[in-house]
């Protein structure tokens, strides 16, 4: 089976959307998404996340020590990625750890080395990695975002302004996935 990009939209609860999720009922979806895509034969499935660079680091570093978490915090995105985390823990989503994986895209350099440009590119090559060997990746979006023709991705633009050329990067990549790998 070859790898998808898939985009998943989920709305979050808002003054203008109170139907919208809240942090709970995101990580839900997340999580149902994923074990339906693993159903279907993908052999892992990951959600993009806009990560600060320690997170991604602590990602890296779980996944590859056969961890499912990285124990995320937060605001926005990282209340519902440590949610997921804890939920990947419990009795009813057991099966998915580590099957399921957060995909960072570091919006949030942290260290005084980092070149911008150079970590994303890392993050983008790693989801296409995912993609390569079959993986489905959930492309996230919401209320804010999936009308956008030219930001159709929910990365960025919360607690972290990227720079245009960064942002145009990151969804340009995003939206070459969904051609390249599409769902079938």
């Amino acid at each position: 089976m070859s790898g998808a990009f898939i985009n998943f939209n989920l709305t979050y609860r808002s003054g203008t959307h109170p139907e919208g999720l809240d942090n709970n009922g995101q990580a839900d979806a997340i999580l149902a998404k994923a074990k339906s895509l693993l159903e279907a034969g993908f052999p892992g499935v990951g959600i993009t996340y806009s990560a600060n660079e320690d997170q991604t680091i602590a990602l890296e570093a779980a996944y590859a020590a056969g961890t499912y978490s990285a124990n995320i915090r937060g605001a926005n995105q990282a209340q519902v990625m440590n949610l997921m985390e804890t939920k990947l823990g419990s009795d009813q989503w057991s099966e998915l750890q580590l099957k399921l994986r957060i995909a960072p895209i570091t919006t949030i350099p942290t260290r005084a080395a980092t070149n911008p440009k150079t970590i994303i590119q890392e993050d983008l090559s790693r989801i296409e990695a995912y993609l390569k060997d079959g993986w489905a990746i959930l492309g996230w979006q919401n209320q804010s975002t999936v009308s956008d023709t030219a930001h159709p991705y929910a990365v960025g633009g919360g607690v972290m302004k990227l720079s245009a050329d960064i942002d145009d990067l990151i969804q340009t990549t995003l939206k070459t996935f969904v051609t390249d790998y599409p769902e079938s």
